[in-house]
């Protein structure tokens, strides 16, 4: 009597962007484990500070993070960014700025 198996079938890319087809046979009643490093492709970027609350008498500055496409090269939505767990979002910074008095009227 012949044993059943099962057959997988995976399609990925690879890092080039190329189809990638793998099939594994294995017995009907075995476990089966797939484990995927996906490497980052997206990762966040601290902009720079926003402009000053005032201009004279002390402020402050905020800046944030932004997701970016790593092989792009530019901005995208934030969701790209949370698919990878220890991929996690700077928190904002926070600085004083234009410190010196205003002028007396």
């Amino acid at each position: 009597m012949r044993e059943q198996s099962l057959v997988f079938t995976l399609t990925a890319l690879d890092s080039h962007g190329r189809g990638v087809l793998a099939e594994y046979t294995a017995a009907k009643d075995s476990t089966v484990q797939f484990f995927f490093y996906q490497p980052i492709s997206h990762q966040w970027r601290q902009t720079d500070f926003f402009p000053c609350t005032v201009t004279c008498g002390g402020g402050y500055q905020l800046n944030s993070a932004e997701c970016v496409d790593i092989r792009l090269k530019r901005v995208v939505p934030d969701h790209y960014c949370h698919y990878y767990p220890e991929n996690v979002k700077p928190k904002p910074k926070l600085r004083e700025c234009s410190m010196d008095p205003c002028p007396s009227r």
